[in-house]
């Protein structure tokens, strides 16, 4: 996978000058960055930067205290949360459920947004898209299992096949691979990354996995200090000064044999 400019398409989410946090205790200022169809962002950065409280602001779970978010030339705030949630899907860390609904169910859940009335008709479990979520998942075989019953891997895979039924423009993930073995957590960001290159979907992902990112998205965020510090496309970002500096650690950025991504590792 090769890095590609995002600079010749038009934004689908812009956010200008934007300051977040919870209550009045700002964690992130002066924001200025685009989202774009067919690329998969991601953000790095220290724990406590701020990377989750940017993704819930930009699913508006939390108020902006300063700046504006735009979607399509929109302002966010002003949309109708069911407008907004057929364009943008969550993928949180982690979703407790404390009911033992049927896979299928969860996932079918993600066409809420999509459904008439004011309440409704409910869920259409046999709906197409629900299908084509199971089976990108690769979670159709798990269909009539009760979600309290399946692995940690097993669970985000349901909640990434529910964002996926949802049809969003854009997928914000908070890391998604967090707590996954190896094979989970790739299983999961190939079915992102071909998302993004086959339906043109734009993608945010919060990452703690260097490599990972290094490997998967298209661009990179790189926040600290409560402001984005640095940004690029994958061979700018991913740099041994610029990644030291993030992470306060000297670090080594190599390219494997066979890879043609950067990768990085601990100097001792």
């Amino acid at each position: 996978m090769k890095s590609k400019s995002p600079t010749a398409r038009k934004a689908l989410l812009t956010v200008s000058g934007l300051s977040c946090g919870y209550g009045s205790k700002e964690i992130l200022r002066g924001l200025d960055f685009a989202l774009w169809p067919g690329f998969f962002c991601g953000i790095l950065g220290p724990n406590g930067c701020g990377k989750s409280t940017l993704v819930n602001t930009l699913c508006r779970v939390n108020e902006p205290l300063s700046g504006v978010i735009r979607i399509e030339e929109r302002n966010l705030m002003e949309m109708p949360r069911r407008e907004l949630a057929s364009m943008i899907a969550v993928v949180p860390q982690e979703t407790y459920v404390a009911f033992p609904f049927k896979v299928r169910e969860v996932v079918a859940m993600g066409r809420n947004p999509h459904l008439s009335g004011l309440f409704g008709s409910g869920y259409d479990l046999k709906h197409e898209a629900v299908d084509e979520a199971l089976e990108a998942a690769g979670i159709s075989h798990l269909a009539d299992r009760a979600v309290t019953r399946l692995s940690g891997g097993e669970r985000q895979l349901v909640l990434l096949a529910r964002a996926l039924a949802q049809e969003p423009r854009l997928l914000l993930l908070d890391e998604p691979t967090a707590n996954l073995d190896i094979s989970h957590a790739v299983a999961i960001l190939h079915l992102v990354r071909k998302r993004v290159t086959e339906n043109n979907l734009a993608v945010l992902a919060v990452f703690h996995d260097l490599n990972l990112a290094a490997i998967f998205a298209d661009y990179l965020f790189l926040v600290k200090n409560g402001t984005i510090h640095c940004q690029g496309e994958i061979a700018e970002v991913i740099d041994e000064q610029v990644l030291s500096e993030l992470y306060e650690l000297p670090l080594t950025v190599h390219t494997p044999p066979g890879l043609d991504r950067p990768q990085v590792s601990v100097r001792i």
